[in-house]
Order: C-alpha cells, then sequence, then structure tokens
C-alpha cells in the first residue's frame, strides 16, 4: 500500500511540474494575434504616392507609369500583380423621375506593376453601341479606384544553390479618391 501511495504522490507531482513547464514556455512566446507582419508601401511610378485624394490629370500621369513598392530601408520589390478595382458614380434617374447616385463597380486582376490593356485602351466598342473610354479618360471626380492584394516578390541568393531563392507576399493596398 505504502509503493502505491508514494507512486500516485510521485505522478502527481510529476504531472504539476510539466504542467507548470508548459505554461512557462507558453508564456514566452510572442501571441499570434499581435504579432506584425511586414508589407511594404506601394507607390505610383517613381512618385511618393500611395493613397488618397488626387486630381484625374495627376492620377493619369502616375498611373501610366505603373506601380513600385520599396521600404524605408531602400529596398525594391518587384509586382507580380494586383486587384484592380474601379468604383464609378454614375446618376440614374428611377421611374417616377427622380434622380439618384449610383455606384458602379468593377475589378480585374492584372499581372505585373501596370493595368491590363483591357482597362487602357480606348475605342472598344460595347454591347449597345457606346465607345469604351480608357480609365485615364473615363475617371471623374467622386470615383475611388482601389488597389488590393499587391503581391511582391523579393530575390535572394542562397549560396548552396545556383537559383536564387524568392518569397511573394502582400503589400500595402492603395485607395485613390479622384477629386477636381
Amino acid at each position: 500500500m505504502r509503493c502505491i501511495r508514494f507512486i500516485l504522490v510521485t505522478t502527481f507531482c510529476l504531472a504539476i511540474g510539466i504542467a507548470y513547464a508548459q505554461q512557462k514556455a507558453n508564456s514566452k512566446q510572442p501571441s499570434k494575434g499581435h504579432a506584425k507582419t511586414f508589407r511594404p508601401p506601394v507607390y505610383f511610378g517613381n512618385s511618393d504616392y500611395k493613397g488618397g485624394p488626387i486630381d484625374k490629370q495627376r492620377f493619369a500621369e502616375l498611373l501610366q507609369q505603373g506601380l513600385s513598392a520599396h521600404d524605408s530601408v531602400g529596398n525594391k520589390y518587384k509586382i507580380l500583380g494586383f486587384d484592380f478595382g474601379y468604383s464609378e458614380q454614375k446618376i440614374y434617374e428611377d421611374s417616377i423621375g427622380n434622380i439618384m447616385k449610383v455606384m458602379d463597380f468593377s475589378s480585374e486582376y492584372c499581372r505585373g506593376d501596370t493595368i491590363s490593356r483591357d482597362i487602357a485602351r480606348d475605342g472598344d466598342t460595347t454591347e449597345n453601341g457606346d465607345v469604351a473610354l480608357s480609365i485615364y479618360h473615363r475617371v471623374k471626380p467622386g470615383d475611388t479606384v482601389y488597389f488590393d492584394n499587391i503581391m511582391l516578390e523579393v530575390s535572394g541568393h542562397n549560396s548552396l544553390l545556383s537559383i536564387p531563392d524568392t518569397i511573394a507576399f502582400a503589400g500595402r493596398p492603395i485607395k485613390c479618391i479622384i477629386v477636381k
């Protein structure tokens, strides 16, 4: 009977010691919810513009340069692609003649650092006979343009391999509000 009590007490003490050690080890690790992720800012072309109000002419000029990304240290990142979203403000009239503002939203994935040719080109005729305008001519005050899910790439060189290592990650999104 003494032997069984000794084994039970010893097992109980070991279990408490292991639980205490695990709790202590978990408290030293940073919590997952508070960890900061690295997301470098993304800019229009060679400018320092990274979102906010912008006039139509400056927007068209910078958009033609494409997107670029670099961090505060000066490391440059290659842009693999992004989601381009355009929220266009339109005015419609309902069935009884009331005027109402409605936002039409369109979105497209663009590869690389520039918008796709479908968004940038002029002159295509739509199904109802209208001539489609490029984004450069179509934007007007009140519209909003989004650049989301911007994927960046950084290349490094592993000394043991002859091929470079690449890492892809997300950059900060850009939101442009077109003003006069």
